[in-house]
Order: structure tokens, then sequence, then C-alpha cells
């Protein structure tokens, strides 16, 4: 034991010392600040995926009952169709929550109809 003591001694001032603790905490608190700003953002909120959900909810209530959610339309949900071609149509549905973020997603429906 006495000779490892010999061999791993090395010399360090004690502020050298606290400059490399200190760098050390520095970077392992600005990976925790990363790690915690990414995991809570607004996409990551309840509120994001009830409102992602209310949306495909929607979505597929038009392609069962089309009429009755195109007559649905309020203050809230705005549901624009537009035909690119014959048999590919243009879906975009946007929806705003209670807490007033609006969320748009753009669907397309391709008919095999002749």
């Amino acid at each position: 034991m006495v000779q490892l003591k010999k061999y791993y001694r090395l010399p360090a001032n004690s502020i050298l010392e606290s400059v490399i603790a200190l760098c050390i905490i520095a970077v392992c608190l600005y990976v925790a600040v990363m790690v915690y700003a990414q995991v809570f953002t607004s996409k990551t909120s309840p509120r994001f995926y009830n409102s992602k959900n209310k949306m495909a909810e929607i979505y597929y209530l038009y392609q069962v009952y089309p009429d009755s959610i195109l007559s649905a339309e309020n203050d809230n949900l705005a549901i624009k169709q537009e035909w690119e071609n014959a048999h590919l149509q243009e879906l975009s549905i946007e929806y705003r929550d209670s807490s007033g973020v609006k969320l748009n997603n753009i669907y397309y429906i391709q008919t095999n109809e002749k």
C-alpha cells in the first residue's frame, strides 16, 4: 500500500483542483438543464396530446360522416377541403384549443373511383 501511494501521488494545488471540480460541476449542470428543457416542452404536455387526439378524431369522423363534420365548424374548428387532382383530396384541419393554441394538420386522401 505504501508503494502505491509513492507512485500515484500527484502534487496539485488546491486552486487547480477547485477549478477542475467547478468545470465538471458546470458541465454536469449544463447537461441536466438541457435534458430538463427537452423533456418539459409544450409538445410533451398533456394538453398538446389532447389537442392532437382531437384533431385525429375529427379526421376520422370526417371520413365516416363528412357532411356532419363540415356543418359543425365553429370558431375553434376550421376545415378546408381542396381537390389536388381527380384522385387526390387535400384536407386541412385547423383546431384551436381552450388555451388558444392553434394546431394545423394537412391530410391527403386518395380515392380510387373511376
